[in-house]
């Protein structure tokens, strides 16, 4: 079957964290919280209230996902406050600003999505995430991607993870095409290959550093630019 897509998993695939600096986006929302909502919060108190209300997440396992403002009303409620949406929102937004301030694109990543925009394929991304969507847009365009990908699905978006064959199904009708006309391909094999495979689409894992290997069911990549031996010159 000829192949007319490629979607990709996001952190560890087509972007990582660039920064050697621990970011603490709790910390910005405390801030926020002290001067513009006037409450005595601490940058600890509020860390304290996120690990307290986030829920557990099991990769491979957890296939629920929520979202960054319920997260955050959540911590505040947890805390004795009650906080008003659009302030809610504003925390959310800072709290993301500040958990992807320093990722940049793998430049294989880049160069391989150039290449499928040119060749004609179409690409999705999708990512286990518990920020919605239209927080990631802003951030594709200014890493410069945003001409790239055709769909953008975050977890958040659809309270279904990865692996649960939903959001994969989900991303494939969003870009207009079937499982087997799909290849997947991501970091992880309990989220990105078996929720790929239970969505019956072929899949990809890339492990970067490390030596390609045989595995059962799917192909081990050490270069994304090892998919050009794949795909052919254009989708039909």
């Amino acid at each position: 079957m000829t192949l007319r897509a490629v979607l990709f998993d996001w952190d560890g695939t087509l972007v990582r964290d660039g920064s050697r600096v621990v970011t603490l986006p709790a910390n910005a929302v405390a801030h926020y919280a002290r001067q513009k909502l006037h409450l005595a919060v601490r940058d600890e108190d509020f860390d304290r209230a996120l690990q307290a209300v986030m829920p557990v997440y099991e990769p491979g396992k957890t296939e629920t996902s929520p979202r960054i403002d319920a997260i955050i009303g959540s911590a505040f409620t947890w805390l004795g406050w009650t906080v008003g949406t659009d302030d809610v929102d504003s925390c959310s937004r800072l709290f993301f600003r500040e958990a992807t301030a320093h990722l940049t694109v793998y430049d294989d990543a880049r160069a391989l999505l150039s290449s499928l925009k040119f060749r004609g394929y179409r690409v999705g991304v999708i990512t286990n995430a518990i920020f919605p969507g239209h927080l990631f847009q802003p951030l594709v365009n200014e890493l410069g991607l945003s001409g790239y990908v055709d769909a953008f699905v975050s977890s958040a978006d659809l309270g279904v993870a990865k692996p649960n064959p939903g959001i994969f199904l989900h991303t494939m009708k969003a870009i207009g095409c079937e499982a087997h006309e799909a290849l997947f391909v991501g970091d992880r094999v309990e989220t990105d290959i078996a929720g790929a495979r239970a969505a019956g689409m072929r899949a990809v894992l890339i492990r970067r550093g490390v030596r390609p290997r045989d595995a059962s069911g799917y192909l081990v990549i050490e270069h994304l630019s090892a998919l050009n031996d794949l795909l052919g010159e254009n989708p039909v």
